[in-house]
């Protein structure tokens, strides 16, 4: 694909191929379609969004042949070479994009790239069981619209191209590594050197920031000073670190020495005049003098960077900082981001999703200032009633992606394996015995796995896959008290066993086990991750046990893990499959056991139904609301997003200290505010149109209380302030 540019031909007709193959099943399932009965409709609907699929597929293939297009096949193939060298780093292998990749691609090409597409506005949501590769299919589309950008405005095309949105800091931490990746590969094709295409060079650097809590990233430059000192003159500078940043993302090298050092070279944060810069340590690699990572709130603002990730959550604080209006291209002579993409839909759900909602339809107002709007991606593993789901929170239509097929676990781009073979799911439901009883019963055996399988020669290499056990809790109450089982009852249980099976004693170090909730502070988890990805083949400080609440239910992404105990069932179906969906990512497939308890209704009813529930594991995936306009939810977020508004797009009420400025008197401010009220609850009614007129009604009764609040301000004297704990 790479060499589109250069063997059009050759490439457009291998794209031809995968299209006719996909039009061909396309057209299988239209035949069948009659045979439904009374069902008919609802397969001739499923079949209608095929077809669709494959419509935007052939546009697709069609710009990409046009002779006029010649920039977005550049954009397009530099794209390719990007991928294909962020993948070469880890594989020696040739690498090849999963056709599902490759369809998404071509689905939503082309209303990525034009900004007047009839489906700009489509939010196109990839919905892939976990470890399909829902990252790098989105990631090699954001790639390509960077590319395509630079080539179609020159400079104006730099600044903020792509928003990438997480939930939670865990998730956001890994994909900031597996992101930061292609950046480093864009930004060695662009430069001198052995990887260097001329065609990119001349472009602006390529660049991904993080812009997440400032309990987890320095907020300012001052702040970014103190962070480097504490982690010179920490004595475990991975334990310190407020960079996040742990190992080089191109060369894999870490950052940091093992313990404190007075050599600064072995630190990959260094001074460079006023500025914090992140760089590799080691000397051969291409980013050792400086990373193409910005982590410092204060500098993303400064220079915008091509790829912002950031939690949803950082959004809010737009009412709090107009100069963070930089990265939406506001104030600049950068074009807006003009794609955004929001990994893990399905926890956009409830109080949290009503909130992003709310502050997401000013984001999109922002972001449409300059005349067009963004296209939105979304990915998920695990959702239902999508439709509504999206449409709460963006008040746009959807598009699942792969379309499904007429038969309930086979489309185009998957079916089950024909071996059955797969992660094994096993239910214990002990009915004598105490919970601690039970829990010190079920882990045993499952810790000496990797003795047994050590004792077996045709078993191979699959030792280290079950030495570290994952023991997911619902409370940090239970798993605190397994915390407590593993070193004292679990170990005592597991020496007479050894005597009694003939197996080598194996025992859970208390220093290799570790905890993965809430309480883990920011600067710890990305050497969590660090020592998680130990083998036991290469290391004897590989982890035994990780405790770990619902935090670990997402972006974890460690291939060795295979090896689940479940202490109870969660409170959700998305939960259980995400859960248990971190182990069995590599080549060993993983053993998952879940630990019910009798006494407990949902637990029981879960134990009966045990395999008709796994053999419908998707079915059961319960819908998620939002519901950003309703009465509560207006009266805790409408005002901050008001303010946000406001101070993004009416410069003489930017500064903290001008709300005292606002005159509804003025014909001018009237019309401004008339018109900011009427596009956010346009936004509204898009969304949910019962409740547009009562969100109108609550916003012209924030803006008079704001004008009459004014009044009374200027007419004493006295300042008004958007922040309290600013001056200015």
């Amino acid at each position: 694909l790479a060499g589109i540019d250069s063997s059009r031909d050759e490439v457009i007709q291998s794209l031809d191929a995968f299209v006719h193959a996909f039009a061909t099943w396309v057209s299988e399932q239209e035949v069948r379609v009659a045979d439904f009965g009374t069902d008919e409709p609802i397969a001739s609907r499923i079949v209608e969004r095929s077809a669709a699929s494959l419509d935007r597929m052939r546009s697709a293939v069609e710009l990409l042949r046009d002779e006029e297009h010649g920039q977005l096949r550049t954009a397009f193939s530099l794209a390719m070479g990007a991928m294909r060298l962020q993948m070469l780093r880890s594989s020696e292998e040739e690498p090849r994009w999963r056709p599902f990749q490759l369809g998404f691609l071509l689905m939503s090409l082309a209303s990525t790239v034009d900004e007047k597409h009839p489906d700009r506005e489509l939010v196109d949501l990839i919905w892939f069981p976990t470890g399909g590769g829902k990252t790098e299919a989105y990631l090699g589309l954001a790639a390509i619209e960077i590319f395509r950008r630079r080539l179609a405005y020159g400079a104006s095309g730099g600044g903020t191209a792509v928003i990438t949105r997480y939930t939670l800091r865990l998730l956001t931490a890994q994909q900031f590594q597996r992101a930061a990746a292609l950046v480093c590969a864009m930004e060695l094709l662009r430069r001198p050197g052995t990887h260097a295409d001329p065609r990119a060079h001349g472009m602006a650097p390529f660049s991904i920031g993080l812009w997440v809590g400032n309990e987890v990233t320095p907020g300012t430059v001052a702040e970014a000073k103190s962070a480097l000192d504490r982690l010179h003159k920490a004595a475990r500078p991975d334990e310190a670190n407020q960079f996040q940043v742990e190992s080089c993302p191109w060369c894999d090298t870490p950052l940091l020495p093992a313990s404190r050092s007075h050599d600064r070279s072995t630190y990959g944060v260094k001074l460079v005049g006023r500025e914090v810069v992140v760089h590799c340590t080691n000397p051969e690699c291409a980013f050792h003098g400086e990373l193409p990572l910005v982590v410092v709130d204060e500098a993303i603002y400064a220079e915008p960077p091509t790829i912002l990730l950031a939690t949803v959550d950082k959004f809010a604080r737009l009412q709090f900082k107009p100069e963070a209006g930089r990265i939406l291209g506001l104030g600049t002579s950068y074009r807006q981001p003009s794609l955004v993409i929001q990994d893990e839909l399905h926890l956009l759900a409830g109080p949290l999703g009503t909130t992003v909602a709310v502050f997401d339809a000013v984001l999109q107002l922002l972001l449409a200032v300059g005349g067009s709007v963004p296209k939105i991606v979304a990915s998920t593993a695990t959702i239902r009633a999508s439709e509504e789901q999206t449409k709460g929170l963006y008040g746009r239509k959807v598009a699942l992606y792969p379309p499904s097929g007429l038969d309930d676990d086979r489309t185009f781009f998957s079916q089950p394996v024909l071996s059955g073979e797969g992660r094994l799911y096993v239910g214990l439901m002990p009915q004598a015995l105490s919970q601690v009883s039970a829990m010190v019963s079920a882990a045993s055996p499952l810790l000496e796995i990797p003795e047994v399988l050590a004792q077996d020669a045709s078993a191979g290499g699959t030792r280290d896959a079950y030495w570290t056990a994952v023991m997911y809790h619902n409370s940090l109450r239970e798993l605190g008290r397994t915390g407590t089982l593993v070193v004292d009852d679990v170990n005592a249980r597991l020496v007479p066993r050894s005597e009694r099976l003939g197996i080598p004693l194996r025992s859970v170090r208390a220093g290799r086990v570790l905890e993965l909730t809430s309480r883990r502070g920011p600067e710890e988890l990305p050497n969590d991750l660090r020592e998680l990805m130990k083998s036991v083949d290469d290391s004897e400080d590989a982890i035994d046990v990780v405790l770990s609440s619902n935090m670990l239910s997402v972006g974890i992404d460690i291939p060795r893990l295979a090896l689940m105990l479940m202490v109870g069932q969660p409170k959700t179906t998305s939960e259980y499959i995400q859960a248990t969906s971190r182990v069995g990512r590599g080549e060993v497939r993983g053993i998952v056991t879940t630990l019910f308890r009798s006494n407990r209704a949902r637990d029981r009813s879960h134990f009966e139904t045990f395999r008709g529930y796994h053999e419908a594991l998707y079915r059961n995936v319960e819908p998620t609301s939002v519901t950003p306009w309703s009465l509560a939810s207006r009266e805790r977020s409408l005002a901050g997003a008001l303010v946000a508004l406001v101070r993004h797009t009416v410069p003489a009420l930017s500064s903290n200290t001008s709300p005292s400025r606002l005159d509804l008197g003025e014909s001018s401010q009237k019309a401004t505010f008339t018109a900011l009220v009427e596009a956010l609850a346009g936004r509204v009614g898009r969304a949910e149109k019962t409740e547009f007129e009562d969100t109108q009604a609550r916003l012209w009764a924030l803006v008079r209380d704001w004008d009459r609040r004014a009044a009374a301000a200027r007419a004493a004297g006295e300042e008004l302030l958007y922040d309290r704990n600013k001056s200015q």
